[in-house]
């Protein structure tokens, strides 16, 4: 191998690895921003009982264009806060499963 192809690879390598970086961070940036939204939707539940809010609503449409996966249709339809929370884990398992498909060999990831 001489200098020049050395170089060569070194570069390659490490636009490889920025890359890998750059995907990782998008990853955690999904998990964190549905994560977030979970959160929100959490702290509304223990103050209210009553629907979705619109502002929950607004997140979730916003939240919604920032991932890899779109809103399962439950999002969408919930009218409680409880059957919102549920739908919202439903979310965030696909997105899981998109995110690290090595998550799909594992049988109790709905434990």
């Amino acid at each position: 191998m001489g200098i020049a192809s050395a170089v060569f690879e070194g570069s390659l390598a490490r636009t490889s690895a920025l890359t890998l970086e750059q995907e990782r961070r998008d990853r955690a940036r999904q998990l964190q921003e549905l994560e977030d939204l979970l959160d929100s939707v959490e702290s509304q539940n223990l103050r209210t009982q009553h629907g979705v809010p619109e502002k929950v609503t607004a997140q979730i449409i916003a939240v919604a264009r920032t991932l890899a996966v779109p809103p399962p249709s439950s999002v969408l339809r919930a009218r409680s806060g409880a059957r919102l929370h549920e739908a919202l884990l439903a979310w965030q398992g696909a997105l899981l499963d998109r995110l690290s498909p090595q998550r799909l060999s594992f049988g109790d990831r709905f434990d």
